[in-house]
């Protein structure tokens, strides 16, 4: 059962997601009825200018410099994911707790990697606060611009960093101030960008933005820059692969822990709710 505080923040993101309809229709990116929330969400959130905002949704894509980056990271977070998801499967099998195990699964504003739920199923309720949802991070970067976006769902989330070596709990109803001071916050900005009552704020975006009407406006130096590949040095990447694969048992193993742990949990808060008694007149 939904308490006040959850049901609060399911009223402010149906007023978030009907503003947002909204402003896609407005600028033209819904398409074949289909609105894009988990892109709009991190536009609108990622800039504190809000003519660059509404610069790139007018325009309908971002003019940033392209950069290429090596498949190593991707294979990481593969890698990564698979391990831990195979301590997941041996540590449900030692628990004897019967669950279902997805990944990529989509959802409103984003795709989890990782989502684990009790019992056998083809599908988990995105809605539902009776599942686990795990981010894994292969790398050292982190958004929280994302972590912030999947506290919009109640279910925990755990956060496993393979490189430093962390494993973090963070459970969405522990965090309702927080989550509901970020919806809040998104939902003024939508209603400036509505009403075209917008800040101009400069800063390092100011060089990739095309507004030229905007007092901020920084003209591009000419010539297209080349794609940057984003990779490592030698000495880089023997650090970064000898601290990934050194990391990785720990964080997968603390993973799989966590879930189980969560599942008895939620086990425990089934079996502990009250069936209404029937009482038969006559």
């Amino acid at each position: 059962m939904q308490s006040v505080a959850d049901r609060t923040i399911d009223k402010q993101k149906e007023e978030l997601f009907l503003k947002i309809q909204t402003l896609a229709d407005q600028c033209g990116w819904i398409h074949g009825n289909r609105t894009p929330y988990a892109t709009l969400v991190k536009i609108i959130s990622s800039f504190s200018c809000e003519n660059r905002i509404m610069q790139i949704l007018e325009n309908n894509r971002l003019a940033d410099v392209p950069q290429k980056f090596d498949p190593y990271y991707l294979e990481k977070s593969e890698f990564a994911t698979a391990k831990i998801i195979d301590s997941i499967k041996t540590q449900l099998s030692v628990s004897g707790l019967e669950a279902t195990i997805l990944t990529e699964v989509p959802f409103e504003v984003g795709r989890y990697d990782i989502v684990v739920a009790l019992d056998n199923r083809s599908k988990v309720d995105a809605e539902s606060d009776e599942k686990i949802k795990i981010e894994v991070k292969a790398s050292l970067g982190i958004d929280l611009g994302q972590i912030q976006r999947y506290l919009w769902d109640f279910s925990t989330l755990i956060l496993s960093r393979i490189v430093t070596r962390q494993v973090v709990k963070l459970r969405p109803s522990e965090l309702q101030p927080f989550v509901s001071f970020t919806m809040q916050e998104l939902d003024s900005k939508l209603d400036r960008l509505l009403s075209n009552k917008l800040y101009a704020i400069p800063g390092t975006d100011c060089t990739s933005c095309q507004d030229e009407t905007c007092r901020h406006f920084q003209r591009r130096k000419k010539g297209r820059e080349p794609p940057k590949v984003l990779t490592f040095s030698d000495i880089e990447f023997g650090e970064d692969l000898n601290s990934f694969f050194e990391n990785l048992p720990y964080v997968a193993s603390q993973t799989a822990f966590m879930v189980v742990e969560e599942l008895q949990d939620i086990s425990n808060r089934s079996k502990a709710v009250p069936v209404p008694t029937q009482i038969r007149i006559g």
